[in-house]
């Protein structure tokens, strides 16, 4: 079966909430020619076009671009060279340790399966991963270890809530998501919090919906500094979910507050590039200070969004104040990230207080519900994911 008919078969099935398999492109930013695999567990086959091969746990295998193929060989033999090869584990246990070659990068450690196949100039590695353990794995990557079951609960659903509305975003190049920020960050398996998994599985095939039935947008950032942001304030389009809140809940938090310094001549070249005569400014003209969150500073009759002030000098957040301190703009600042959705520090204080993941979920995101995604699919999509699975591992 032709590649693109075989990933066209399984981005149909994956779309489902029954289908539990996704497919993730691996170090998605770099241009892979080499990697190498090695099982961590018993039972993974080599499967490349008519060959199958039984790995052994600990078996070294170099998988490397060939040209418009892939080459496979161990560290005594050469397998040959195939369209495309796979991975495969024969139990749902499946462990595998993956470390990019050329070029090089840190190894990650992967459930189930991985496939192989050389586009885009360069060799792609998809993971083709069960659903909670890949949204377990997002979790672990974009909030770390040590925080409260509650928590969990409710990033969980925030990265579930992204992954299946969201499946189509890479269709056109053969798999469902990339690892990076573009979608989300995956860096594999979670193994730093036994309490990530347990989320995710007691929030199984749980998302977020908005008044229209439709999963929301479900930002989120480290920390608020107080006072989460409207989305229009950011990007420009007012969201009805996504509404600024005062929250006491991060403020105590380690990104709570910044400092940063900058010289005033680079402060004043930008802000002669906004259009302001800084030299009808006076040293108290700069001085800028507000309790509450403002989109925008006005200076020398100009007005100038913070946001951004935060991208040319990139800074932590967008809300500060400004004044002078020995010939340099002093900046102290609330916050750590755009502001808007689900404030992380604040989540997980939230937690602590034994606030619910559905009470914390309500405190940040308004008028919205919490539903099974297959309560939102047509019944008629509802399929299993067994065809895909045996037709990537088989092509």
């Amino acid at each position: 079966m032709r590649k693109s008919l075989v990933f066209l078969v399984f981005a149909f099935v994956a779309v489902t909430v029954s289908a539990q398999k996704l497919s993730i492109s691996l170090f998605n930013d770099l241009a892979l020619q080499t990697v190498l695999i090695t099982p961590e567990t018993e039972g993974y086959k080599l499967i490349a076009g008519d060959l199958t091969v039984d790995l052994k746990v600990n078996q070294i295998l170099y998988i490397s671009r060939s040209g418009d193929s892939v080459l496979v060989r161990d560290v005594s033999k050469n397998y040959g060279t195939w369209r495309r090869a796979s991975i495969v584990a024969q139990t749902d246990k499946g462990i595998i340790r993956f470390k990019p070659i050329m070029p090089a990068q840190p190894l990650r450690v992967y459930d189930d399966n991985l496939t192989f196949y050389v586009e885009f100039n360069r060799l792609m590695a998809i993971n083709l991963v069960e659903q909670d353990k890949y949204i377990a794995g997002v979790v672990d990557s974009e909030a770390g270890p040590g925080a409260e079951l509650e928590f969990y609960k409710a990033q969980s659903l925030i990265a579930r809530t992204f992954a299946l509305s969201h499946l189509d975003k890479h269709v056109g190049e053969g798999f469902n998501l990339c690892d990076n920020v573009h979608c989300q960050a995956y860096k594999g398996r979670s193994v730093r919090d036994p309490e990530i998994l347990k989320a995710t599985q007691e929030t199984k095939g749980l998302i977020i919906v908005d008044s229209n039935n439709e999963p929301i947008t479900a930002a989120f950032h480290a920390n608020c500094g107080g006072e989460t942001v409207n989305s229009e304030d950011v990007w420009l389009k007012s969201l009805p979910y996504l509404k600024a809140v005062n929250d006491p809940y991060c403020r105590s938090s380690r990104g709570a507050t910044w400092e940063a310094r900058i010289p005033m001549d680079d402060w004043k070249a930008f802000l002669e590039e906004k259009g302001v005569k800084v030299a009808n400014l006076s040293p108290d003209d700069y001085v800028y200070k507000e309790k509450q969150r403002k989109v925008n500073y006005t200076i020398g009759g100009v007005t100038i969004p913070f946001a951004d002030f935060r991208s040319k000098f990139n800074l932590r957040s967008t809300f500060f104040t400004i004044d002078i301190s020995q010939s340099q703009i002093r900046l102290r600042g609330r916050g750590y990230g755009h502001g808007v959705g689900l404030c992380q520090e604040g989540a997980m204080q939230q937690a602590r207080k034994k606030r619910t993941f559905e009470e914390i979920i309500h405190f940040y995101y308004t008028d919205v519900r919490i539903v099974n995604f297959s309560d939102i699919q047509p019944k008629e999509n509802l399929e299993t994911d067994s065809i895909a699975v045996d037709t990537l591992n088989r092509e």
